[in-house]
């Protein structure tokens, strides 16, 4: 059943591949040819996504399967997008609705409803200061890789947030709040989590140069089930520049120190980073290459907070002006900060391998095709709670 399934949408998606085009490529392939010098296509502001996209999961629990049978399915998942876009010069708002639904065929107890609505903006209030709210809802079935068991979550997530700053060639100030909340179903109120975000900093921007910021930042994190507060004060330096017409360096290093309520969670003392380098040096191909250390206190598996660290390496390539390919492979790890006490836990690190290929095909100016295959292997220190899964994925897009 789930066979044929499959190979009904591969050979509409290898029909897609043989049957003419007429239209402009897709957003991700238009970003690489625009930057190769082409002039960018205006959108309007009111845009409309309709999709299906059917997934083979050969793991959908993300169990071990040296002790527990895999159980596979096909996921069907149709999705409704619309979004918002108005920019004005002076004023930019944005505004995105999403609602899907996860059906798995076999499994319909893991079926569940998906939800995302989002609002930002920038707004001048005076010569070039600026306020830029932002706020966000998401709901959306837990990730299974961190529950390795039949079990459902689901989770809500919410942001609410403004900054400011009065960007113009040489010094101005900048200052940002962010609130974000995690809720979780019955059994998993031990990772519910409010965190406040707050950042005051001096920014500097000169063309030749680039926009280089120098800040404190100060967050709490409230675990109201576990009855700990994680706190982390940073101070760190931002920059981002274009080096080239073809190349964009983007850069954030900090120095940290987390600690928390509970004595035996620990602290941390030292770097963090985020750094990003994108390159379209190659006719038709963008390259991104990212490294990131970071520091979650949203986790369903630590009690205090996890320090991840992150290599991902990206390439997308417009075969032509209708047709491209990306290919990534990621590798990330994490160390958890724990208290027995609060609750058990078998493991105190974790790292997980993504790699895979997407292929995308615009049919005409209202529908694309893509299709793909990821890999996902996870290692703990403590050989429990290891998976491996691969994921099938092939769809179609409908833009208004």
């Amino acid at each position: 059943m789930q066979q044929s399934a499959l190979l009904a949408v591969g050979l509409a998606f290898g029909a897609g591949l043989a049957s003419p085009a007429y239209a402009q490529t897709d957003p991700q392939v238009q970003d690489t040819i625009q930057a190769n010098g082409a002039k960018p296509v205006p959108k309007p502001p009111l845009q409309i996504e309709a999709s299906l996209e059917a997934a083979y999961d050969d793991n959908i629990y993300r169990v071990d399967d040296r002790t527990t049978d895999p159980t596979d399915d096909i996921i069907v998942t149709p999705t409704v997008q619309v979004t918002y876009d108005r920019d004005n010069g002076i004023r930019r708002l944005t505004l995105r609705g999403l609602a899907g639904y996860d059906w798995f065929t076999s499994n319909g107890g893991r079926s569940k409803p998906r939800f995302e609505i989002e609002g930002s903006g920038r707004f001048l209030v005076a010569g070039t200061c600026a306020i830029s709210p932002l706020a966000n809802y998401r709901q959306q079935r837990a990730d299974y890789g961190d529950l390795n068991s039949a079990t459902e979550n689901l989770q809500k997530f919410s942001t609410l947030g403004v900054s400011a700053d009065c960007k113009r060639p040489g010094l101005y100030p900048v200052v940002a709040w962010q609130r974000d909340t995690t809720r979780n179903g019955d059994g998993f109120e031990y990772a519910d989590q409010t965190s406040n975000r707050y950042r005051g900093g001096i920014g500097y921007d000169r063309p030749s140069l680039g926009s280089i910021t120098a800040y404190y930042e100060h967050v709490t994190a409230n675990r109201p089930g576990l009855g700990l507060e994680n706190r982390s004060d940073a101070v760190g330096v931002s920059f981002e520049r274009s080096v080239s017409p073809l190349t964009e360096i983007k850069t954030d290093v900090r120095y940290m120190h987390v600690d928390s309520t509970s004595a035996a969670v620990g602290e941390y003392k030292g770097l963090a980073w985020d750094l990003s380098v994108a390159t379209t040096a190659i006719p038709r191909v963008k390259i991104t290459a990212t490294n990131e250390r970071t520091i979650v206190n949203d986790s369903l598996i630590a009690t205090g907070f996890a320090i991840r660290t992150a290599f991902r390496l990206q390439a997308d390539v417009s075969l032509s002006e209708l047709t491209s390919i990306g290919a990534y492979g990621e590798f990330a790890r994490r160390d958890f900060r724990q208290d027995a006490a609060i609750r058990p836990f078998s493991y105190t690190r974790d790292q997980v391998k993504q790699y895979g290929i997407v292929l995308r095909r615009k049919l005409n100016d209202r529908f694309s095709l893509e299709g793909g295959v990821s890999r996902f292997d996870r290692e703990t220190n403590s050989d429990v709670s290891n998976y491996g899964a691969t994921r099938v994925t092939l769809g179609i897009t409908m833009r208004s």
